[in-house]
């Protein structure tokens, strides 16, 4: 039988002794600056289930009570929908359907699609998702689709929520079928955290084709999501108690006036004994025991004051904050600018540097998080609807759904420090044919069908009323130069 030859440990010299060259990964040795960290190994579900209501607890309560927390929801909400995420359908017909519904989408009667636009992204960093159910209306309703949408926050879908029953496996309070497919989404019928009774709020199972599920996935097959400041959360609470501390500090350095000590033997008739020898009161017996802002205080024989003296963080106060902001606003995906308000050292540069990092990351988001998740679906249901109520006729729908919902989704345009400049690249970029119309159009809040009717609009007007515009290209050219055609009408007028 052949000897068995066991593979040699390779080694390495590291100061002056030989070490495994298996420890060369830092960051998975055993040393006392990596106690406790990360030592845990887990799947993408087993920390979500654990933690997430509390996750959710907390970034709620910091939105509530912490200006930058509330500013950071409200700066990635407008920046992420803006005045709305438009669809351009490419078909008149179409378009004013949509632009009737969209006023009367929202099952709560509150806001338009749009603000629910902006309110599921606020949802989403706030607690991490947020889930949209189709609400099938009926015919007598008088809407212009029988279709409504409501927004359900997620503390109504149970995170613990788990088990296999009956050959059904349900994870997180989302149930799957045979292969994987999410099948059922197992919401509380009311908000769990509302004042209702244990036996009006039960389960219901939803079917999963009637949910839209708006989450940023991060690690594949999460099924949650997590709050967008998971990870600054402990920071913004050590600021508010940083700062608690200090106003406290100060408040309590207001209340010292004047100590006077006396000698042994010493009597003063201004002092607060009375002829007894005895303390004054406050008329109910009991002694006076708290400081009066700039008062005198006299001490009894042998007493003195004595106050402790910690560190004090004094001027490095501005500059830890600075610090902490910026990991807050790293953390949050938002610019230290964005989060503080504060423009005291931008220049033109800086801020358009850091703008430019962060609308890269905001337009991957509306992308797959708002237009995939959460835009495709509802229109996508809305059509569908439209088609098998009535509410519109296209004959050959069924046979060609996927060109008419080949939708662009066109965000709102971002508005620069040099808006100038912009309007000008996008004028080059149109003329050159490197961007069409409609985009350009559906940026500014416009769909390109009534953009062109309200120039013909105009157009007809001016006509009518003998008016040659400076903004009229018919008329007059980039440069402010009257056109041959109009030119050419000037003449023939004077003519007549």
């Amino acid at each position: 039988m052949s000897d068995i030859v066991k593979p040699r440990l390779q080694m390495t010299m590291r100061g002056g002794q030989l070490v495994p060259v298996s420890a060369l990964y830092e960051g998975a040795s055993s040393s006392p600056r990596l106690a406790g960290k990360g030592n845990v190994l887990s799947g993408p579900n087993m920390p979500l289930a654990r933690s997430l209501p509390l996750l959710q607890s907390r970034s709620r309560n910091a939105v509530r009570n912490n200006a930058y927390a509330a500013g950071a929801r409200d700066t990635y909400a407008s920046n992420l929908v803006g005045s709305g995420i438009r669809p351009d359908w490419k078909n008149e017909a179409i378009q004013t359907l949509w632009d009737r519904w969209i006023g009367e989408c929202d099952a709560d009667g509150v806001n338009s699609l749009y603000g629910l636009q902006s309110l599921c992204a606020s949802g989403q960093f706030e607690a991490g998702e947020v889930f949209t159910r189709f609400r099938f209306r009926r015919p007598t309703d008088g809407l212009s689709v029988p279709l409504q949408l409501q927004l359900i926050e997620s503390e109504q879908l149970d995170a613990g929520y788990s088990r296999a029953m009956d050959g059904r496996l349900i994870k997180m309070g989302i149930e799957f079928d045979a292969i994987g497919r999410r099948s059922a989404y197992h919401l509380w019928r009311y908000h769990p955290h509302e004042k209702l009774t244990a036996q009006m709020n039960v389960r219901v199972p939803i079917p999963a084709d009637q949910i839209v599920h708006v989450y940023r996935q991060t690690r594949p097959g999460q099924l949650r999501g997590v709050p967008e400041l998971s990870s600054v959360i402990l920071r913004l609470y050590e600021i508010d108690e940083m700062q608690d501390a200090l106003l406290a500090k100060q408040k309590l350095s207001q209340l010292f006036g004047v100590f006077v000590k006396r000698k042994p033997g010493e009597f003063n008739e201004d002092s607060p004994e009375n002829f007894h020898g005895e303390l004054v009161t406050d008329g109910q017996g009991e002694e006076f025991s708290e400081f009066v802002p700039g008062g005198i205080h006299y001490l009894d024989t042998g007493e003195e004051v004595q106050f402790s003296s910690p560190g004090d963080i004094g001027s490095a106060y501005t500059d830890w904050l600075r610090s902490e902001l910026l990991a807050v606003a790293r953390g949050a995906g938002l610019t230290y600018e964005q989060l503080t308000g504060d423009l005291k050292n931008v220049n033109y540069s800086s801020i358009r540097a850091g703008l430019l990092e962060f609308r890269r990351r905001v337009e991957a988001l509306q992308a797959y998080l708002m237009v995939h998740q959460w835009c495709r679906p509802i229109a996508a249901k809305w059509l569908d609807t439209a088609i098998v109520s009535g509410a519109i006729a296209l004959e050959d729908y069924w046979e060609l759904r996927s060109a008419y919902l080949a939708i662009d989704w066109i965000a709102t345009k971002w508005e620069w420090v040099d808006p100038l400049k912009e309007e000008m690249a996008d004028l080059i970029a149109v003329r050159s044919g490197f961007k069409p119309r409609s985009e350009a159009a559906a940026e500014r809040g416009w769909d390109i069908i009534s953009l062109d009717r309200a120039i013909a609009e105009g157009n007809q007007s001016a006509d009518d009323n003998s008016l040659v515009l400076d903004s009229d290209p018919r008329a007059v050219n980039k440069s402010g130069t009257l056109q041959k055609d109009a030119l050419e009408l000037i003449k023939e007028t004077e003519e007549d």
